[in-house]
């Protein structure tokens, strides 16, 4: 039994390899048993460091089961990977094979026999790429999930800046050049180094701008009715201070005066992280993360997220297209929602949206937020012929690390197929 925490600290090196030995003994036994067990708690940043848990063990022939759910297992009986889970109470009897658990943040657990516990300060994909693969591996499903799992957790703040192990390895990555990451700092855009000012904001989800967002006309006309029509031609990421300045004002201008919100310049720029490297099947990692939470929602549940992330080069194209077509869509229905508060004994807030199985509740959600429709602490629930559901992605952003299994030990949420099965409430 073996519990390691990791911290960007000078003894890291040493207690990775303690962590990284323990986690290769269960890779060892999956290998004499025919297969590894992965079990992952159902956030996209668990989801993501499973994929580099599957990469790593296919790549050493071990065949790999990928099972989701609010609880790790009872018992282990077979080698296995937990990911994202922090209520492990094994007794000895209970482990009958080697296992290794990652977890974000402090575990507090304690091991028994036969198992390795890894935490510390970093996302679920910072610690399983750090054990897995000391970050010697630059395959782009390697790094691809660690950088959409690193923005999809509380290790990257609103300004782009890592944080924790994750920073850790983004100054490892940064070092090769053939992944070639650039961060630049300007208006949160999908693409910036690549695309123009309206062609990026009109695409971009995160966050919603309203009156662009979806609207590539409206910007234009938005642009040039102020004045700033010169910045229609140039990339979104060479925009100079002042005309930076201006295209944030102009922005928030018609966000107050069409929609009555007051958007905030510390949220509307940052630092954005992109490869350069013209042969990468990923450019903008923001937008990755964001196009792997929708795929998850709307194109297939949390196995898909698994499947285009082990395939990173042929699948993800697909998923990041159907992705950016989704603001127009966004708009449309924007103007046709009308949340409905249910009634249950919580203090968080619960709204009923009508929505079909193409939408992506989390992407909705921000989007009411920013127009001050919903607030922070609330989730979307939308009804199919078995009743009310809600999406697991959505409901750990808005409660935070751990918000689906707490809904379940409330007794009115239960995970089925991917999703949030909701119970006990009422219109």
């Amino acid at each position: 039994m073996l519990k390691v925490t990791l911290t960007p600290s000078a003894g890291l090196d040493k207690a990775l390899e303690s962590a990284s030995k323990g986690f290769y003994a269960v890779l060892e036994e999956a290998g004499r048993a025919g297969f590894l067990r992965v079990h992952s708690y159902p956030s996209l940043d668990s989801l993501t460091a499973s994929a580099i848990v599957f990469l790593k063990a296919s790549s050493i022939g071990v065949d790999v089961i990928v099972s989701v759910d609010l609880n790790p297992p009872p018992s282990i009986g077979e080698p296995s990977v937990l990911i994202g889970f922090d209520n492990l109470n094994y007794r000895v009897g209970d482990v009958r094979s080697k296992f290794t658990a990652f977890y974000s943040g402090e575990l507090k657990s304690i091991p028994v026999h036969g198992a390795t516990y890894v935490d510390g300060p970093g996302s679920h994909s910072a610690i399983s790429y750090l054990v897995s693969t000391g970050v010697r591996e630059y395959d782009p499903g390697y790094v691809t999930s660690f950088l959409a799992g690193a923005y999809s957790s509380r290790f990257v703040d609103r300004f782009g800046r890592f944080q924790g192990l994750d920073r850790v390895v983004l100054d490892r990555l940064k070092l090769s050049t053939r992944l070639s990451l650039e961060m630049i700092t300007t208006l949160k855009g999908y693409k910036p180094n690549i695309r123009g000012v309206c062609e990026s904001l009109s695409v971009t989800l995160n966050p919603y701008y309203p009156g662009i967002t979806g609207d590539y006309e409206n910007c234009i006309r938005t642009l040039s009715s102020l004045n700033l029509a010169s910045a229609l031609n140039v990339k979104l990421s060479s925009l100079d201070q002042k005309m930076l300045e201006n295209v944030v004002v102009a922005i928030a201008s018609v966000a107050k005066k069409n929609y009555n919100v007051e958007l905030q310049p510390d949220n509307m720029i940052g630092g954005v992280l992109v490869s350069t490297t013209p042969t990468y099947p990923a450019i903008d990692f923001r937008e990755v993360a964001d196009a792997l939470a929708y795929s998850g929602e709307a194109l297939g549940g949390p196995g898909r997220v698994i499947v285009t992330l082990i395939d990173v080069e042929n699948e993800y194209p697909m998923v990041e297209s159907r992705f950016e077509a989704y603001p127009r869509r966004l708009n449309e229905l924007l103007g046709q929602l009308k949340p409905v508060k249910l009634k249950g004994n919580l203090r968080i807030q619960l709204y009923e949206l009508q929505l079909e199985k193409r939408d992506s509740p989390l992407f909705i959600w921000r989007a009411l937020r920013t127009l001050g429709l919903v607030e922070q602490e609330s989730i979307i629930a939308y009804r199919d012929e078995e009743g009310l559901k809600a999406s697991p992605f959505q409901v750990e952003e808005a409660l935070d690390q751990g918000g689906c299994r707490r809904l379940q030990e409330l007794g009115i949420a239960r995970l089925e197929d991917g999703v949030l099965r909701l119970e006990g409430l009422r219109s």
